[in-house]
């Protein structure tokens, strides 16, 4: 059964390889009507491909504002490469989460794949 929240049409936060210029940005390239810096407040890097709650922590990164038309299936290919099940938030190493991220312009509400709540330390 989907989870409450998952067909939420947020920008979408990352800070790894789905950034430009990184191995897996094709999953966005061409996906995407604008991208912009962005910071993610509370949350520190646990490892190099992975972010969990830290309460002073800071992750750069860059939010990109999918295509509307294009929104679902992009979403979807991000979901299944952070292995997220179809329809739900929380898969076995990620969990996509609502997260504000501040940018130049304001604090944005936003899709960002963190370490699952219940394994963070």
């Amino acid at each position: 059964m989907p989870l409450v929240g998952t067909a939420e049409r947020l920008p979408l936060f990352v800070f790894g390889t789905l950034r430009r210029g990184h191995e897996n940005h094709h999953y966005l390239d061409g996906h995407y009507e604008r991208v912009i810096p962005a910071n993610l407040l509370g949350y520190a890097r646990r490892r190099p491909l992975m972010i969990a709650l830290q309460e002073s922590g800071l992750v750069e990164g860059e939010l990109f504002y999918l295509k509307l038309n294009q929104y679902d299936t992009t979403l979807a290919s991000c979901d299944e490469l952070e292995e997220i099940p179809p329809g739900q938030l929380l898969g076995h190493e990620y969990e996509r989460r609502r997260v504000t991220v501040v940018t130049s312009t304001g604090d944005v509400v936003a899709w960002a794949y963190v370490q699952p709540a219940a394994v963070s330390t």
